[in-house]
């Protein structure tokens, strides 16, 4: 055995050595041309070019789809409501009376009325959201001895679904069993669209349930009154469930479900995931409407990293399907331009607005509103200016522009009092177009005077605005005020902003309902909910109201204040959950330099620990992202 593994050894080492002399021999025959610094500096050159940086979205993008563009709003028309008084007078249903506050009448003629023509009234009345109306020509029904078939009763809880008044759609589905009918997939359809728009999704998906449970295929529009309510409650994986189990177990969705989902895209800023479904659209050939492409450029204008192509798309929708943008397409661009901080394209959307509004007047798409406003302000706000620098001008002709108003000078202003002064100049224009005054507005307002820091306009916005226009200010103006506090350590600002925070938390609090039925108390909760959002005292928004606030004390040396607001706030809400320390750091570092190791101690103890890292580690992850 030994001897053999001597021989292997051997015959191994025989191996290496010949291929050894093997590659010699090679390397001393082969001619190679030498290579001179020019080509190693084209080849380097090569190397190191930067790459192009390829469109995400082609330029024919659009065109290679080959839609059939829809424009609702060239459609769009008026729906008269329908009177009782119609029937007296011997006119049709699709007829407009002549006088609407005549008195029921009892004429030959009524005698004569089908059940067809009660349904088409009830029907007419509920499109118009006139359910009492749709009532009365239910109660007829009976009067003239015509039988209620559930088509009619269906219509009539439409009319009170549409009038989102939840009680009667119940009342009326109930009269179902009274009047010997049997529910249908409308009947359900129906109910859960009046749950949806009173804001009880859970209960809406309860009847969804026992729909299914009597073998109905829930229908389109019921799939879509859900997504939409999961929408609006913040609840986007819920919609993404419901809209898969209608993809893969009931209907190819239609146009009304895919523009939903693409607003779902747009929420979470998944824009391939939105072009995606866009594409399979054009797949299923169904038709795109102007809707359908604001919300395509809304998800664009939610990334930064997507800002050139929702222009670019606009462009396309324009030369390829004659699309005309609106005040929603623009003002979805200037969100884009606020979080590309480019106030030059902001300002010629907004001079485009505004010289269509003067050309076309009360005809006009582009008519600038509060949320053209906003969100102008908002590109102020995040503007950063160039210092000296020669602000570009825009290409615009001066001829394009009336001589009624006088518009916003050519260059863009390169300081921040320049900033500032332009915007404030326009906010004196808003009452030019008859701009309702909102909290948002005027928060935008506030912050971009903070963003460019101008310390006293501050203070004078936020004490004496919001009062002049007589609009509340809300839990967004109030965090934005309380950073102001932060960044200049105004220890005494931020007290009077902390004491109106708990103000308006504390009227919130007191408009819930400690009584009342069951109905009405999961009607409030789902209310002060959908506010919560709106307004921004969530949860998640009060904690981290409390550790800014926090934070601003530190910075002002008052610790023990700071962790006093810190630890009653924790205690005074259960649903709350403890900030992380690395949101806390100002307050950390403040006890480290003022070796305050007491309240150190106690941030450290009321605050979430964060994972330790293994930063050397040999299986360190690599695409960790925070």
């Amino acid at each position: 055995g030994l001897q053999e593994d001597r021989t292997k050894k051997v015959i191994e080492e025989i191996k290496r050595l010949e291929y050894e002399m093997e590659s010699k021999v090679k390397t001393k025959n082969a001619s190679f041309e030498r290579v001179d610094e020019q080509d190693i500096a084209a080849i380097y050159k090569e190397i190191s070019a930067p790459i192009p940086i390829r469109p995400k979205i082609s330029p024919d993008y659009l065109e290679n789809l080959r839609l059939k563009f829809l424009d609702t709003r060239s459609t769009e028309q008026l729906q008269t409501p329908v009177s009782i008084s119609q029937l007296s007078s011997g006119e049709t249903v699709t007829q407009t009376s002549s006088s609407t506050d005549q008195p029921i009448a009892v004429t030959p003629t009524m005698q004569d009325l089908t059940l067809t023509d009660f349904e088409q009234l009830i029907y007419a009345n509920a499109l118009a959201k006139r359910p009492k109306e749709a009532e009365q020509a239910f109660e007829l029904m009976e009067k003239y001895n015509v039988t209620p078939s559930i088509r009619s009763v269906n219509h009539l809880m439409d009319a009170y679904a549409n009038a989102n008044n939840l009680e009667q759609t119940i009342s009326t589905f109930k009269r179902l069993d009274q009047l010997n009918l049997k529910p249908d997939i409308y009947s359900y359809g129906s109910l859960i669209k009046a749950f949806v728009a009173s804001k009880r999704l859970e209960d809406a998906f309860i009847i969804f349930e026992k729909m299914k449970k009597t073998a109905m295929i829930p229908s389109q529009p019921i799939f879509a009154n859900l997504i939409s309510g999961c929408l609006k409650a913040d609840k986007v994986g819920k919609a993404w469930e419901i809209f898969d189990s209608m993809r893969l177990s009931f209907h190819q969705p239609d146009e009304v479900s895919f523009t939903l989902m693409l607003h779902a895209c747009a929420k979470r800023g998944e824009v391939e995931k939105a072009l995606n479904l866009f594409e399979d659209m054009a797949k299923y050939q169904l038709y795109p409407t102007d809707v359908t492409f604001n919300v395509l450029i809304n998800a664009c204008a939610k990334r930064p990293d997507y800002y050139t192509e929702a222009f670019s798309l606009l462009d396309q929708m324009q030369e390829n399907y004659g699309f005309q943008p609106d005040k929603i397409t623009f003002n979805t661009l200037l969100t884009a331009c606020a979080r590309k901080k480019d106030l030059g394209q902001a300002r010629d959307i907004l001079r485009t607005m505004w010289v269509d509004f003067e050309k076309n007047g009360s005809q006009s798409l582009l008519a600038p509103d509060n949320q053209t406003f906003t969100n102008l302000f908002w590109c102020y706000a995040s503007y950063i200016p160039k210092g000296n620098v020669q602000g570009k001008t825009t290409a615009t002709n001066s001829s394009d522009i009336s001589t009624e108003v006088q518009l916003l000078p050519w260059e863009i202003p390169n300081k921040r009092n320049k900033v500032v002064k332009e915007a404030q100049w326009l906010f004196n224009q808003l009452p030019n177009f008859n701009v309702q005054m909102t909290p948002a507005l005027l928060t935008a307002y506030l912050a971009l005077h903070i963003s460019q820091k101008q310390t006293g306009a501050c203070i004078d916005i936020y004490h004496k605005k919001f009062d002049q226009f007589g609009v509340q200010k809300d839990a967004f103006t109030l965090y934005h005020m309380l950073q102001y506090c932060y960044h200049n350590k105004d220890g005494k600002m931020a007290w009077k902003v902390w004491e109106d925070y708990q103000d308006f938390l504390e009227a919130r609090r007191s408009e819930e309902i400690n009584a009342g039925t069951i109905v009405e108390k999961k009607a409030k909760e789902a209310e002060q909910h959908m506010l919560a959002i709106k307004e921004g005292w969530t949860n998640a928004q009060q904690q981290k109201m409390a550790a800014l606030m926090a934070n601003t004390l530190a910075r002002t040396d008052d610790l023990k204040n700071a962790m006093s607001v810190l630890s009653s706030e924790l205690r005074r809400s259960s649903t709350m959950h403890p900030p992380r320390l690395r949101d806390m750091m100002p307050f950390y570092n403040k006890c480290i330099q003022l070796e305050d190791l007491d309240t150190k101690r106690e941030l450290v103890y009321v605050c979430v620990k964060d994972p330790v890292r293994l930063a050397n580690s040999k299986y360190q992850r690599v695409n960790r992202i925070d």
